[in-house]
């Protein structure tokens, strides 16, 4: 099994070795190293104090890269996230790419998911009570964030997992800000989101899945679905739909890949020619 027995740095601050590490030691029997201390925030934050200035591939990348310089590791483990309309799909959502890199190998693995599920939406309030119910009722599990609404953009209250304190961040805001509002958010990071800490659960066992598979020309491990083709023929009149035909799976390392079909026929309520 490819990995049994490796020690893997894990670029993050914020606990996300808690959703990797199951199935990296049930399905490669693979143990995680986060090294203490980690500054992953200096590639960006979600509140904003520090823009962040790569994309999301070159962040998680520059994340799991850090941790190998720091432990000494071959092998690096990061994710990085995007919340904000969905490409392509015209609505807001939440993007999550998981990196794993292998410089005993030269290879790097990505693995994605993008979702319409996210914790909640930023209140512009003068004061607790202006806050719609659902945001204080997500609380301790879905943390907040407290900023002033204007004039003070790094004032930020991160983590509030309690009413009191986000009465008091929001009053606090409310005052330094040039126009008496707060900024009540979500907090994004891992540790706080528990809708995030479900996909990288899901991430995790599907890049752990990926790297268990070998390619079938070279062996490298990480041979897996990067892309898909769509185009599944209507059922009726074999028209060609959005829906998908194939899956391409392919290596990290050598030019092979495959189109491994997902299905023969598309229901008509998918052609554009049976149901214009």
């Amino acid at each position: 099994m490819p990995y049994r027995g490796c020690r893997i740095a894990v670029g993050t601050k914020h606990g996300k070795e808690q959703q990797f590490a199951p199935p990296f030691e049930a399905v490669l029997g693979a143990h995680l190293v986060t090294p203490p201390d980690l500054d992953t925030d200096r590639f960006g934050t979600f509140s904003g104090e520090i823009p962040r200035t790569a994309t999301a591939s070159e962040t998680a990348r520059a994340k799991a890269r850090l941790a190998m310089e720091i432990s000494g590791l071959p092998y690096g483990l990061a994710s990085e996230a995007s919340y904000g309309p969905l490409p392509g799909a015209g609505v807001q959502g939440h993007e999550e790419l998981v990196v794993f890199v292998d410089d005993t190998r030269g290879i790097e693995v990505f693995v994605g998911e993008r979702t319409m599920v996210v914790p909640g939406h930023g209140h512009r309030v003068a004061g607790l009570a202006e806050l719609p119910p659902h945001m204080a009722a997500g609380l301790p599990t879905q943390a907040l964030i407290v900023r002033p609404a204007a004039g003070q953009p790094d004032h930020v209250v991160k983590g509030i997992t309690h009413l009191t304190l986000l009465n008091t961040a929001i009053m606090a805001a409310a005052r330094q800000s040039t126009d008496g509002l707060a900024v009540v958010e979500p907090d994004l990071r891992a540790h706080h989101n528990p809708s995030r800490r479900l996909v990288l659960c899901r991430l995790a066992d599907v890049l752990a899945r990926r790297l268990a598979t070998r390619c079938p020309a070279c062996s490298t491990p990480g041979f897996g679905r990067v892309d898909s083709e769509r185009g599944l023929p209507c059922r009726i009149c074999e028209t060609p739909t959005d829906a998908i035909h194939n899956e391409i799976h392919a290596c990290p390392l050598c030019s092979h890949c495959v189109a491994v079909a997902v299905a023969t026929t598309a229901d008509p309520v998918w052609c554009p020619q049976c149901n214009p």
